[in-house]
């Protein structure tokens, strides 16, 4: 069974992404049936003088009445990373923008996403593409490592839209021959051993298929040899998926910057949105939003969709 969508933050800044951000994130709680909040992270990226008091509100009003969803703005600004991250770990899915460029502050740290996905336990949707009304994820690659964890981005990626048409891509990363041929491991062995090794990952694949059907209409399986990020761009380009899912295992800032794993190389490769879900960490601390005062959540402003016009204060 699929994960479920509970809610979901989106993260405003005051830039003009942040509209993408919200029209996203309301488009999928419209689909859903769930409840959106809005955060304003400006104090944290330094763009609230720029932004205006009055553009979280804007933006709430604009998602009431074009999705009709339900929208909850948070009183509290985020000033730092661990505050949108304990917001984050409330809801389903925190959504933001794409930095394509790096503050000199944030260097060695990375972006906003990269260190959220360092703390947050949930999966976060990264904008890199403005999406077009009522515009839903038809084509979505999901990018596997034959880990036990494959089912789980399978199913973060049915928690979106189970109606989408999946590719889940497997990349083998290539065999580093040179201690093989320097222990003179036979080349018809080694021809052997790399066959196997592609039989295996197919056969593998194809359980995490069989098993995505259960949640997933249209599943497709693609097998690769070579580096996995990119063959996720190259897959992504060439199918013109409109979203990528793609795992990470929580790593130090400085872990981060000298190895750049897959997620982060896939990040800056692939032109669609991404979804980043973390693998080590607990599922999402989700509950109603009338729970909210008594677990500790932020208090915030509530717009309905037919009373967005009298939300003003």
């Amino acid at each position: 069974m699929g994960l479920q969508l509970q809610n979901i933050l989106a993260a405003v800044d005051g830039s003009p992404a942040s509209a993408a951000v919200v029209s996203r994130a309301a488009m999928l709680a419209a689909k859903h049936g769930v409840a959106l909040r809005l955060m304003d992270i400006s104090p944290w990226c330094g763009t609230g003088a720029a932004a205006g008091p009055d553009h979280l509100p804007a933006l709430a009003r604009q998602a009431a009445e074009s999705h009709g969803v339900c929208v909850e703005i948070i009183e509290d600004r985020a000033s730092s990373v661990a505050h949108i991250a304990r917001e984050a770990g409330r809801h389903s899915l925190i959504a933001l923008h794409h930095e394509r460029r790096v503050r000199l502050r944030s260097l060695w740290r990375g972006s906003l996403a990269d260190q959220l996905l360092r703390i947050c336990h949930s999966p976060v949707l990264i904008l890199k593409s403005v999406p077009a009304a009522q515009e839903s994820y038809d084509r979505v690659l999901v990018a596997v490592d034959l880990t036990p964890a494959a089912n789980d981005l399978v199913a973060a990626a049915g928690m979106l839209d189970d109606s989408s048409a999946v590719q889940i891509l497997h990349a083998i990363p290539p065999l580093h021959a040179n201690p093989l041929r320097n222990a003179e491991v036979p080349e018809h062995i080694l021809r052997a051993y790399l066959v196997r090794r592609k039989l295996e990952a197919h056969a593998q694949l194809l359980e995490v298929a069989a098993a995505a059907l259960e949640c997933q209409k249209r599943v497709e399986t693609v097998l690769r040899d070579g580096e996995p990020a990119r063959h996720a761009a190259l897959q992504q380009s060439s199918a013109k998926a409109q979203l990528v899912v793609v795992g990470k295992r929580r790593a130090c800032a400085l872990l981060d910057m000298l190895c750049c794993g897959v997620a982060k190389r896939v990040i800056a490769w692939c032109e669609a949105d991404i979804m980043v879900v973390p693998l080590d960490c607990p599922g999402p601390q989700s509950q109603p939003a009338s729970a909210a005062h008594a677990t500790g959540s932020l208090p915030a402003h509530r717009l309905q969709p037919t009373t967005a016009d009298k939300s003003q204060p």
